[in-house]
């Protein structure tokens, strides 16, 4: 088949999929009406999948991306404003986990949903490390009480402004305030030449968050991880790392010890109305 194809019998010439693409590289055939695609614009296409799953005939097809890979929307399953409101104010950063990992095919359900994070120009960027055992997880965090150790050395004020001193105590005393004692470790990397990699790494770990939280797994960002996983060699090479990859973030992940009951308080919305 050619990059892009439209069926000129199911197509009805409505030129929504014209209207949707985000880089107008879709036009109307002056002859027949049907969509097509600019000459030589394949190496421009995004590959975003718009033109494809906005078509309401089905009539769009690009090459390497199925119709079959495009699920049908379930309008049953959609979710009104109040039950969405509910759902994302009630999300809580977990600190106190439960013992009980939470099952492989859970976790691989939550990363599944976690493919459709928005990128940068549709890029894609973003991978993952998946530390999935209880015993490896605190493997890192003593690995990264291993770095704050350096940093207590040879950074006086770097360790100062992380509390190192209070940390690797903590750590000592059988307190782990690095991962919290979370058995699982989601850790999100980039290569050095995506577009926005803070960003998508930070929309995509934010997609892991409210994901895990409708499974009823809780997360929490970890700092003190993520810092040290840019900065501390032997880290790295327990994720198994490639040299140039930026680790833009990492989530704890575990079933929360308690339940909250109430959501949570937050100062006013600091916004200018235009």
């Amino acid at each position: 088949m050619a990059f892009f194809e439209v069926d000129a019998q199911r197509c009805k010439r409505d030129d929504i999929c014209i209207a949707e693409c985000p880089i107008h590289i879709i036009i109307s055939d002056r002859d027949s009406g049907v969509p097509k695609m600019r000459d030589g614009a394949e190496s421009v296409c995004i590959r975003c999948g718009h033109c494809v799953a906005v078509c309401p005939h089905g009539a769009v097809r690009i090459e390497d991306m199925p119709i079959e890979a495009f699920t049908p929307v379930d309008k049953s399953l959609a979710i009104d404003a109040r039950q969405a409101e509910q759902f994302l104010r009630g999300r809580r950063s977990i600190r106190t986990f439960r013992d009980t990992p939470v099952p492989h095919d859970q976790l691989a359900q939550i990363m599944e949903t976690v493919r459709w994070a928005p990128s940068a120009s549709h890029k894609q960027p973003v991978h993952w490390v998946m530390v999935e055992t209880p015993s490896a997880v605190r493997e890192m965090a003593e690995l990264v009480v291993d770095w704050m150790t350096e940093v207590r050395k040879e950074n006086p004020e770097l360790a100062r402004r992380f509390n190192v001193a209070g940390l690797i105590a903590g750590w000592r005393k059988g307190q782990d305030l690095i991962l919290r004692g979370a058995p699982h470790l989601a850790v999100a990397w980039t290569e050095p030449a995506a577009t926005w990699p803070e960003v998508d790494c930070a929309v995509a770990l934010t997609y892991l968050e409210l994901a895990a939280h409708a499974h009823g797994v809780g997360c929490c960002w970890a700092g003190y991880f993520t810092y040290a996983a840019n900065a501390y060699g032997p880290l790295r090479e327990a994720l198994g790392l490639p040299q140039d990859a930026r680790v833009c973030g990492g989530q704890m992940m575990g079933y929360a010890r308690f339940r909250y009951r109430r959501l949570p308080w937050r100062k006013p919305l600091a916004i200018d109305w235009k």
